[in-house]
């Protein structure tokens, strides 16, 4: 009789075997295929292998009912939508291993309010659309690796209102924190690109400065921030897009430099540093 080995990637096939509440994963998988649990409205929580290294793209896109996740150490890799649309999930604990969390990674999970990063991550980027529309979520502690957020990774976001930016942070990309609930933000002196829309409505921000560092700043960056007073900018970035603030806030700035010129070609309130 051939000796028989099981598949060490679960498949969508596969994953019928051990649905349940708590679903409980066997020991030997490495892999969970794509859209292997896709909408498994059973299950609550996963409890996932030790040694799993790959979760595949809407592997549990729209698992209703899924509570928490806590995924292993040993997860390299990450599928687009893995945890997208799971609309009970309230906690994540990530593994540090992954170098990117991908597109719409948990976007829409609307009642999730932690997310925990698990220690010496090496996290470099956040992609595009990788926590839009989770709406409970109400603060971040980013890796100290993180160097790019790309476009609406954080999208109407609206309670996030704290977040920690990471040292050798490069680019806040369009739209990324979008809607959110920022009373105050510190950004980091290794800033280079603040892309279009970056803090769009971000109603309850009241003062920002932008470090040095910062080269370019998108149009309407802090646009639909109604209750912004002051935009502090030292320097001179090498490209300033349209209505960067309201028009009922103020930059403040170096009497004859490109932020005052700007200020007095656009109409904008300068106050002199």
């Amino acid at each position: 009789m051939p000796n028989f080995t099981p598949s060490t990637t679960l498949t969508r096939s596969d994953a019928s075997k051990y649905l349940a509440t708590n679903t409980k994963l066997p020991h030997y998988v490495d892999a969970i295929g794509n859209e292997a649990f896709q909408r498994r409205n059973q299950i609550q929580t996963v409890s996932f292998p030790p040694e799993l290294s790959r979760i595949g793209a809407r592997a549990f896109q729209g698992c209703a009912f899924l509570k928490k996740i806590e995924l292993p150490a040993t997860v390299t890799e990450l599928g687009n939508a893995a945890f997208s649309d799971c609309s009970a999930m309230k906690s994540a604990v990530l593994p540090a291993t992954p170098l990117t969390l991908p597109r719409e990674f948990m976007s829409g999970n609307r009642r999730l309010e932690t997310v925990t990063f698990q220690g010496r991550s090496h996290l470099t980027n956040i992609y595009p659309n990788a926590f839009s529309e989770c709406q409970s979520l109400g603060s971040l502690l980013l890796p100290s690796t993180v160097t790019e957020i790309h476009d609406r990774a954080f999208y109407r976001c609206k309670s996030l209102d704290q977040v920690y930016f990471p040292p050798g942070l490069r680019v806040i990309g369009i739209q990324a924190f979008y809607f959110c609930g920022f009373r105050t933000i510190e950004l980091p002196d290794t800033l280079e690109a603040l892309d279009e829309s970056a803090f769009f409505k971000c109603t309850n921000l009241t003062h920002v400065r932008l470090p040095k560092s910062v080269r370019y700043i998108g149009k309407w960056a802090f646009h639909g921030c109604n209750r912004l007073q002051y935009l502090e900018v030292r320097h001179d970035p090498e490209f300033i897009g349209e209505w960067i603030i309201n028009r009922s806030a103020t930059i403040r700035c170096y009497p004859g430099s490109k932020m005052d010129r700007y200020c007095q070609e656009n109409g904008f309130k300068v106050e002199y540093l």
